[in-house]
């Protein structure tokens, strides 16, 4: 395994332990609180944070964290090199007692994402990447290479992903410019899994979306050789900007043109 597939492995059992804290609380059903931008957080997000935060502190100790409930961690970063970490992405599904949530740990380097751990707790199943693909179902032990992805199949028509909770006028333009013949909603990262499985083909994203939220999915989907295009077609660049941690508009795509 190269050195990026070695340390989104690690992410992965990290982000599993955490996703195990996320499936016990769940039924514990732990009261929401409103944060500054009226976005939920429980308990639950903290704990597994907490757990993300130490295990990453103790096996990369000069790589910085931002995370999405450290506020502290949202200012301007000068290094090269940082984790952005989603505790639990989803929390409104999370709340509502569905499946449809996910941890998120991404690595970026120089702007890139180059490795990334995605694990659903209730499905119990992880997916991470760094030169390659990988999946597990149950204990990280069982990992298994992800399978080829299917040629694009110019006749096929096209499926998109888009977000359940989040959806407005500017993703529906898109998805009619796109054609597409079918919508599936979610509400978490795992958008980027349903992608690269084959199950959908593009994911538009026109509302706010922070950084912590994607780059764990575009390290998966750029291994797969895809990725998350602006709106000049350019692959993102992740750190600190003008919008601070916010991500500007995107289209995921499983194959890049």
């Amino acid at each position: 395994m190269a050195l990026f597939d070695d340390l989104a492995l690690s992410l992965a059992r990290t982000a599993r332990e955490a996703g195990r804290i996320l499936a016990k609380m769940q039924p514990q059903n732990p009261p929401p609180e409103l944060k500054a931008d009226a976005s939920p957080v429980t308990a639950a997000d903290r704990a597994a944070e907490a757990l993300i935060l130490a295990a990453l502190k103790r096996d990369f100790p000069d790589v910085p964290i931002i995370s999405e409930e450290n506020t502290a961690s949202h200012v301007a970063l000068a290094s090269s090199r940082f984790f952005l970490v989603d505790p639990l992405d989803g929390t409104r599904a999370f709340i509502a007692g569905t499946s449809d949530f996910c941890v998120s740990i991404g690595l970026v380097e120089n702007g890139v994402p180059v490795a990334g751990a995605l694990h659903a707790p209730i499905a119990d199943e992880t997916v991470w990447a760094g030169e390659s693909l990988w999946r597990a179902a149950g204990e990280i032990a069982h990992a298994e290479p992800f399978p080829p992805a299917p040629e694009p199949d110019p006749a096929r028509p096209r499926i998109a992903v888009a977000s359940k909770l989040h959806n407005n006028a500017e993703t529906d333009r898109v998805l009619a410019e796109l054609g597409v013949a079918q919508v599936i909603r979610m509400s978490s990262a795992l958008k980027f899994v349903a992608l690269v499985s084959g199950e959908a083909d593009v994911y538009p994203r026109r509302g706010r979306t922070m950084q912590w939220d994607i780059a764990a999915g575009d390290a998966i989907l750029r291994a797969r050789g895809g990725g998350l295009l602006d709106d000049e077609g350019r692959l993102l660049h992740y750190g600190f900007g003008a919008l601070g941690w916010e991500s500007p508009p995107f289209l995921a795509l499983r194959d890049l043109p």
